[in-house]
């Protein structure tokens, strides 16, 4: 069957091919530019964060899009979503005013080649604010517009969504794909997966848009240093699971969205507490807090997870047995990025952290991942929870710069105030791969807040 071709079930996978730059135009020298990032930590409204995406499309559009369907020798990439049953790739590509896709949405991308760019093409009525050129159908004749401008245009490979290894670059449905091919007719044996195309686009950021992100993961901070307060936790009184919910609604009082809901976990001298409650764990003095928590601003997905103790009567600062193993998870950090190279894959960095990390005397499990469009996001993973051993296919895929990472670990290690209990300690941490090397999206946590 031709879908099994395109996916390439029975194919080894197979990594990126190097880089090729496509020459800049006079279109790209004119491009408007995203407009400056505020600099005082607040939340932009929704009219500022539309004015900062629609131009940062355009760039990518303009940029970013010739130089990976080059590498990826795809001369036209179709993208067909329906609506609330949107395409992964398809918000990427979406003005801040557009919720779903309209009824059913095809884009075309076509490459014109060097020095003349890609042309952005939607079939049927909807130009999702200028951005899209219209090839003007009736709602019901997209596919014969779609085989229309496949006639004209002459593409040899033609990329379409599908793929058995990369979730993010497998939504095309079934139905749709079903429609493409009886559509296009001989032009069908054209047809490519874009799985690597997806990714591509997914993966790699723009200096401007890692700026931007770094104002996106201070609000996350700071909704967390809140929760971490004693404007939020009463020892004796508040449970984990008001916490969470308190995150969650001061997220929605805040205007921005979350892709998962915050966790709040309690560990205590003695071990796990014993949760009668359907109400959660009363926090109490001498705990340990951990957070899990992540926001949406701007198109961009954080992923934050943080450590509190609250602390005795007479008690200043956290044990240091804690401390200990704060810092322990520190180090497992540094290893992991130290041995994420670009050029290397993911597979190579967890099995050359872990090997590290066991060398000094940690306890260590490594389950980074990409992060950006998506909370967990297109590209190399660093192990996973459940592979530690590596990931199979997607580990083996390699990094390039300019792309953002969620550095979450964590590591187990005793503690002599607590008895010698062993505690996990679980950081993660946004980080950017830039070319000069690694660097913190707003730096990371190496001290415990403190509840009094």
């Amino acid at each position: 069957m031709r879908l099994n071709r395109l996916l390439g079930i029975a194919s080894p996978a197979v990594l990126l091919a190097p880089a090729l730059l496509a020459a800049p135009t006079a279109a790209a020298a004119q491009l408007p530019r995203i407009e400056q990032v505020p600099t005082e930590n607040r939340v932009l409204t929704h009219r500022e964060q539309a004015a900062l995406v629609r131009p940062r499309l355009v760039e990518r559009f303009t940029t970013l899009l010739p130089e990976l369907m080059r590498r990826e020798g795809i001369d036209m990439w179709l993208m067909v979503s329906r609506e609330y049953n949107d395409d992964p790739v398809f918000r990427s590509m979406a003005p801040a005013t557009t919720y779903s896709s309209r009824r059913r949405t095809i884009l075309v991308f076509h490459d014109r080649g060097p020095g003349q760019g890609v042309d952005r093409i939607s079939v049927g009525r909807f130009d999702y604010d200028g951005l899209f050129h219209v090839h003007r159908t009736h709602n019901d004749s997209q596919y014969v517009g779609l085989r229309q401008l496949v006639e004209e245009r002459n593409p040899r490979r033609i990329g379409i969504n599908v793929s058995d290894r990369w979730n993010h670059a497998d939504g095309l449905t079934h139905n749709e794909y079903l429609r493409i091919e009886e559509a296009l007719g001989s032009y069908a044996d054209r047809l490519t997966s874009a799985e690597m195309l997806s990714v591509g686009w997914l993966e790699k950021k723009l200096p401007s848009e890692t700026s931007l992100y770094r104002h996106v993961m201070r609000i996350a901070h700071q909704v967390i240093a809140e929760a971490f307060s004693n404007a939020v936790i009463v020892p004796g009184v508040t449970t984990d699971t008001d916490v969470e919910w308190w995150m969650r609604q001061r997220v929605a009082e805040m205007g921005l969205g979350q892709w998962f809901h915050p966790s709040i976990n309690v560990q205590r001298h003695g071990g796990p507490p014993e949760d009668a409650s359907p109400h959660g764990t009363v926090i109490e003095r001498g705990d340990m807090l951990h957070t899990d928590f992540g926001i949406i601003m701007a198109g961009y997905s954080t992923d934050t997870q943080h450590n509190a103790y609250v602390l005795r009567a007479g008690e200043t600062d956290a044990p240091q047995g804690l401390k200990d193993g704060l810092r322990a998870a520190n180090r497992l950090q540094d290893l992991t990025m130290q041995h994420a190279v670009v050029g290397g894959t993911g597979n190579q960095a967890l099995a050359g952290a872990l090997a590290q990390a066991r060398g000094e005397g940690l306890t260590p499990s490594i389950y980074s991942h990409p992060v950006g469009y998506h909370g967990h996001a297109a590209g190399t993973p660093i192990g996973m929870s459940d592979y530690q051993n590596g990931v199979p296919v997607r580990g083996d895929y390699v990094f390039h710069s300019d792309t953002w990472y969620s550095i979450e670990l964590n590591v187990r290690h005793d503690v002599p105030e607590w008895g010698g209990q062993s505690v996990r300690f679980a950081l993660e941490e946004d980080a950017a791969l830039l070319l000069d090397g690694w660097d913190w999206v707003d730096g990371r946590q190496s001290s415990f807040y403190l509840i009094r």
